[in-house]
């Protein structure tokens, strides 16, 4: 019997452990997609205290301890750190399965030194040993992000962010600094697209015009803000947009309509749902033009609905564990959208994910349908062009990542993958890339010993530290 996180972990045949512990393990982290916080960077405070650390903002945990029936003081709330942790150790103890038990305990391992398997009984003891240890050790986000091998980071910024905190970071790189971590912003203009809320739109649309510096009352002035800022962005080391839809729009109109559109909600009159659609997809295709135009790659992020607990987001708002997988169709317009920029040679590097596991297949055969798109058939291609991004979100756990994995290798190209990222808001959540790391090296062991996969450097090592490092530092353009 296999003791709990001992040095096999998930690691179940010989080639497996081999790939891991020679290849893996020490390779950089490129974790192209966080949502870490510039500031804390930048000033690099210690930490103080592992409760605020792990419970502070992370709904993936305040889920666990609501199902658990702890009261919404001790999640989202503003209850004591203590009994939050308390409360967070009980839910633990019943969240077999959950990938939340290996990555708490990996945290707790790899961070602190600290192999006692967390209980009620013992929450509070470890806790204090763990604040011990970071105040005695001063740990602080730089050292975390060190500590984990972290080259590159990107964050995700809204397009009227001053980036002030990422400017600080390289102004002090540029002087010598010791901390060698790449903290580079992502473009996520999310804002500009949610019409829904027509007076919170146009607050937002007088922030974008007010940073560009251009009176937005059209789609055309809309258009050159969102440019304005994407050059802005360029110009600070983004190299990355993100998009988040429920499902994908397409329904393309003229540049008369689109005005039409724009002035309609810049009036404040509400806008209907087809000219909503209308303006969000002829946005999507100028992000994808102004994207292919700079090398950029744009990430599609799908299928979340979002905040269907009217009590919680009411009383807490966005982002606290109201969240659900959609499972709309996606395919038809996505195709659609992917073929109006390819058409006109503007489709960039596109990375494809979504919340709802069926639609892995659909979206990794769509993906590889767009290879090859050169306009000149001698001309070189991207590996990997379009693709399917990591499991995401509630797939981020053992059973979802192997699936993943095995799908995508079934009807694409695994090799020319970037890989693993945290998609996290906590310093501490670099051991999940060592997990999703042990997964991938059991997987190619599972096909080395079972005659499935030859078993040399060219199909396996090549294949693994491309997965966990050098295709993302290739795909990016960030070196």
């Amino acid at each position: 019997m296999a003791n709990f996180l001992e040095d096999y972990f998930l690691l179940k045949n010989e080639t497996a452990k081999r790939l891991f512990f020679e290849i893996a393990k020490d390779l950089p982290i490129f974790d192209y997609h966080c949502h870490l916080s510039p500031k804390a960077i930048a000033e690099d405070k210690p930490f103080d205290d592992i409760a605020k650390i792990w419970l502070e903002g992370d709904h993936y945990k305040w889920r666990i301890m609501r199902a658990n029936g702890a009261p919404e003081s001790l999640c989202a709330g503003p209850g004591a750190w203590d009994e939050k942790f308390l409360a967070y150790a009980s839910a633990l103890t019943k969240a077999a399965g959950n990938p939340l038990v290996q990555w708490s305990h990996l945290e707790l391992k790899r961070i602190f030194g600290i192999e006692e398997v967390l209980t009620p009984q013992n929450a509070l003891s470890i806790r204090e040993k763990a604040n011990f240890i970071l105040a005695e050790k001063r740990m602080s986000p730089r050292s975390l992000l060190e500590q984990f091998k972290v080259s590159v980071l990107c964050t995700t910024d809204d397009p009227v962010d001053s980036l002030a905190w990422h400017r600080a970071i390289a102004e002090e790189q540029r002087l010598g600094s010791s901390f060698t971590t790449k903290v580079l912003p992502a473009f996520r203009p999310d804002k500009a697209m949610k019409t829904e809320d027509i007076s919170a739109w146009n607050a937002y649309i007088d922030l974008l015009g007010e940073a560009a510096g251009i009176e937005i009352e059209s789609f055309a002035s809309l258009a050159d803000a969102l440019a304005s800022r994407h050059a802005y962005f360029h110009s600070m080391g983004s190299r990355l947009s993100d998009h988040a839809l429920l499902v994908p729009p397409f329904i393309q109109a003229s540049d008369a309509e689109l005005d039409s559109i724009v002035r309609k909600g810049r009036s404040g009159e509400e806008l209907w749902p087809i000219e909503r659609e209308k303006l969000d997809t002829a946005l999507l295709l100028h992000f994808g033009r102004l994207n292919a135009q700079k090398g950029w790659t744009m990430q599609l992020h799908i299928g979340a609905l979002r905040n269907v607990n009217p009590g919680l987001f009411r009383a807490f708002g966005p982002d606290v564990g109201g969240d659900c997988s959609s499972d709309a169709p996606i395919i038809v317009a996505l195709a659609s959208l992917l073929g109006a920029l390819e058409k006109e040679g503007n489709l960039p590097k596109t990375i494809l994910y979504t919340l709802d596991p069926s639609k892995h297949n659909p979206l990794a055969t769509l993906a590889g349908s767009f290879a090859g798109t050169a306009p000149d058939i001698s001309s070189p291609q991207v590996a990997g062009k379009v693709q399917l991004g990591a499991a995401w979100w509630f797939n981020d756990q053992k059973d979802g990542m192997e699936r993943h994995m095995r799908e995508y290798a079934g009807v694409g190209l695994l090799g020319a993958w970037v890989g693993m990222l945290t998609d996290s808001r906590s310093f501490m959540s670099f051991p999940r890339h060592e997990y999703f790391r042990r997964l991938l090296c059991n997987i190619v062991g599972e096909w080395v010993e079972a005659g499935e996969l030859p078993d040399i450097p060219l199909y396996t090592e090549q294949l693994v530290r491309g997965i966990c490092w050098e295709n993302a530092r290739c795909y990016f353009g960030m070196f």
